[in-house]
């Protein structure tokens, strides 16, 4: 999603500019993928603990892998892509094809600027190579966690923001009672939305059912994304829950104007992808994060709490009680979004593109 945003702003500044999205690592090595894909989603499944263990050692084989799985990919990259495309810019947006696309920079026939864009608030250990030009990164600390790095003293960084779609930039046309009617939403309840991020994952029953059971009314938005099964398993619960309070529960799908629903919100809960939280607050709508992966998203939330921008619930079962506390507390939530608009970058999109059209 932040190629996509990128690659639109890049196309509205410079209409005639040339740009393509390639998935790198389906590019190089579609089989790969596929193994790499299975044993993911299978050790967050059953044995996440192996997951975290790897993440606390994330230093160390990413030290080991990083080289010769760059020589090898890289092959394949520039056969496959580079000396067809030939591009004057490669822009990377996940880190595990960093070091090939380095690799593939340094064989090409032709010379190319290489940039690299982490999307979380944290920088992984694959992003370090020297043969990289520029990074855009989402705060100060990034920058200073790049310097320390052998090799990248002198790299170019811009602190732009996460790139993430201009329509994130349009919580300025209504007031919140104005995008709930929009919505259709009842406008005089403190509204709730709940999300699990594009493929609707987390403990979103549990949460749910915790929502439910505050004694003050609230109007809950659940968004299960692509998760069709989610969506028709919580619609039948719905009705079997114990909703004495007379909450307004709403339960949706995929929704591609997400945007709008965050805007409506007084509270946004949501696992702690780094662009899902890029985009809430370049929205100014008060976090509260659940159920971190192993890894970046643990880093995400420590990062967004220690700058006070963000509420962590440890166990899906404390996201009523932080709901309660931020719907009776004006001055919380306030501060909340005060640090928000501090750390919010609604136009990382164009500063990048801006800086890109420049090299």
């Amino acid at each position: 999603m932040a190629a996509e945003a990128l690659a639109d702003a890049l196309r509205e500044i410079q209409p005639d500019t040339e740009v393509k999205i390639v998935m790198g690592l389906q590019t190089a090595s579609p089989m790969l993928r596929e193994v790499s894909r299975f044993f993911y989603l299978n050790i967050l499944r059953y044995r996440p603990s192996i997951w975290q263990r790897l993440h606390e050692r994330d230093h160390k084989w990413a030290a080991a892998l990083k080289k010769p799985l760059g020589i090898w990919l890289s092959r394949r990259l520039v056969t496959r892509l580079i000396e067809q495309e030939r591009p004057d810019i490669v822009v990377a947006t996940h880190a595990y094809c960093f070091a090939a696309l380095a690799e593939a920079k340094r064989k090409a026939s032709k010379p190319f600027s290489l940039v690299g864009i982490p999307t979380d608030y944290c920088f992984h250990h694959f992003w370090v190579h020297p043969g990289a030009d520029l990074y855009a990164v989402a705060h100060p600390q990034l920058a200073e966690q790049i310097r320390v790095h052998a090799g990248l003293e002198h790299v170019s960084i811009l602190e732009a923001g996460i790139p993430i779609r201009r329509k994130f930039q349009t919580f300025t046309e209504y007031e919140k009672v104005q995008w709930k009617q929009k919505l259709g939403l009842q406008p005089q309840l403190f509204t709730v939305l709940l999300c699990g991020g594009e493929g609707g994952y987390g403990a979103m029953e549990q949460v749910l059912r915790g929502l439910v059971a505050e004694t003050d009314p609230l109007q809950i938005v659940v968004v299960t994304g692509r998760n069709q099964a989610l969506r028709e398993r919580l619609s039948r619960l719905v009705p079997e829950l114990p909703n004495r309070t007379g909450h307004a529960l709403v339960i949706r799908g995929y929704e591609p104007a997400i945007w709008e629903w965050m805007a409506a919100a007084d509270l946004f809960i949501t696992k702690p992808g780094g662009i899902s939280c890029a985009e809430a607050l370049a929205l100014r709508t008060p976090l509260i994060l659940y159920q971190p992966l192993p890894g970046q998203e643990q880093r995400n939330v420590s990062f967004l709490v220690q700058q006070q921008a963000a509420l962590f619930a440890g166990q899906a079962d404390q996201v009523g009680e932080l709901v309660g506390r931020l719907r009776t507390s004006a001055e919380e939530r306030e501060e909340i979004i005060g640090r928000m608009s501090q750390l919010g970058k609604p136009d990382a999109s164009e500063r990048i593109a801006r800086y890109l059209l420049q090299l």
